[in-house]
């Protein structure tokens, strides 16, 4: 069963490419959702997937994520899940 989980991610992640990269890694997963840059300079990442993905991708958060970021922090909270097709880049949300 597919769940949601918002992410907050903290650090150097705006300008540097955080948004592709994260777009990147999960147009090779079965997830969907989206990924926006928020305006106290951190990134919001909503997801909705199995619960294994989820897990793959904070181990990418974990390792640091794209070489060009750096993430001090970064937090999930499960949400309400949105069917949507596929997974997407928003400029703000």
């Amino acid at each position: 069963m597919k769940k949601g989980r918002e992410y907050i991610i903290q650090g150097r992640v705006q300008g540097v490419g955080f948004r592709f990269f994260t777009y990147q890694w999960m147009k090779k997963q079965p997830i969907t959702g989206y990924v926006w840059n928020r305006d106290d300079g951190s990134v919001g990442v909503r997801a909705f997937a199995k619960e294994d993905v989820f897990k793959e991708f904070e181990n990418w958060l974990e390792a640091g994520g794209p070489r060009s970021a750096k993430i001090t922090f970064w937090s999930a909270t499960p949400c309400e899940y949105e069917s949507m097709a596929d997974f997407s880049i928003r400029h703000y949300e």
